[in-house]
């Protein structure tokens, strides 16, 4: 006991002490403390194996920085392929003085593949852009410029026999409100192309449904469409990222597949909602001919940015099968930061 009368500094029992390890050994962040000039003096598990390595210069002079002016530093490194966020900052003891310097290090390779590839896709859109609007420019003058060009002349077909006093002019009529309707066909895809309905509203399974009836009335196609019953609702980008995959295979299955019939089948298995595009088309080998234009690229992308899977599976003769999940659960975005 001190004989100032002033009370003794407490003493932490030893089981404090472990307890207190124990928790910091727990923690995923790497936890280190060092002295001013940078020696290691304590680090959980997490950080003990990049700490026995010994701390590079770089870092053993951004502590010193620290210990010297007090100022907290945050900032990223990378180490082969893992990217690390790290920050350095003082640790005042209860009396105000300075009791050394603490590191706290987590790992955000992922955030930064998923930042990377986000970079990627921006370079990438503008082409997208591009690409979709020659797309939609082609449909309009194939489609419904050749659509108007039959309906004119059809209207004059009738005006003439009309004018010229005949009276067996209903054939003429017909085939003018069959244009008129084919021409309404056409335009309604093109709008569904440009924007499908509002995901957040309809649940996804009945809008492709529509959009698959409405592909096969167009096209030809026989689509059929089958999905499980009940379905998760999803937010409305990972809906839609499910819509443009079956808007954009579908397009390739009349473009390139060759096919009679197409099998979409829409699930919820294990956490995941799964969608598969399949068809009886002519198939191609990938290795020798890959035909995964802009359009898949940027489906592809799109599933990989939402945490997702996107496949693609053909053979000559065997047709082709596009495969895609997301979580039923999609996460609130995470900001990504970068020193």
């Amino acid at each position: 006991m001190s004989t100032s009368g002033q009370s003794e500094d407490p003493v932490v029992p030893q089981a404090a002490l472990s307890h207190r390890a124990a928790l910091l050994d727990a923690c995923p962040m790497a936890v280190a403390l060092y002295d001013p000039e940078g020696n290691l003096l304590y680090a959980n598990r997490s950080a003990s194996a990049e700490a026995a390595g010994g701390e590079s210069a770089h870092r053993r002079t951004l502590i010193r920085r620290v210990a010297t002016t007090g100022t907290p530093i945050r900032f990223t490194e990378r180490h082969g392929d893992c990217w690390e966020e790290v920050w350095i900052k003082p640790v005042i003891a209860t009396d105000g003085d300075p009791a050394g310097i603490a590191t706290y290090t987590r790992e955000i390779s992922a955030q930064i593949r998923a930042e990377e590839r986000l970079k990627l896709l921006s370079l990438q859109l503008p082409t997208l852009q591009e690409d979709e609007r020659r797309r939609i420019a082609q449909d309009l003058h194939d489609d419904i410029g050749q659509g108007m060009t039959a309906l004119i002349l059809n209207l004059k077909a009738v005006h003439g026999a009309l004018t010229s006093g005949r009276r067996d002019v209903e054939d003429q009529v017909l085939d003018t409100i069959a244009a008129v309707e084919e021409l309404m066909r056409h335009t309604r895809r093109i709008f569904y192309d440009l924007r499908p309905p509002n995901l957040t509203d309809v649940p996804l399974a009945k809008v492709l449904e529509g959009l698959c009836a409405s592909f096969a009335l167009t096209s030809g196609l026989r689509v059929v469409f089958s999905s499980q019953d009940p379905m998760p609702d999803l937010p409305d980008v990972p809906a839609t990222a499910f819509y443009r995959l079956v808007q954009e295979g579908l397009n390739n299955v009349v473009k390139h597949g060759r096919a009679g019939s197409a099998w979409i089948n829409l699930e919820h298995v294990d956490g995941e909602v799964n969608i598969s595009l399949e068809d009886d088309g002519q198939g191609f080998d990938p290795a020798e001919n890959p035909r995964e234009g802009m359009g898949l690229q940027g489906i592809r992308e799109r599933f990989k940015l939402l945490n997702g899977n996107f496949d693609l599976e053909s053979a000559p003769g065997r047709g082709t099968r596009l495969y895609a999940s997301l979580p039923a659960s999609q996460p609130g975005p995470e900001e990504p930061r970068r020193m």
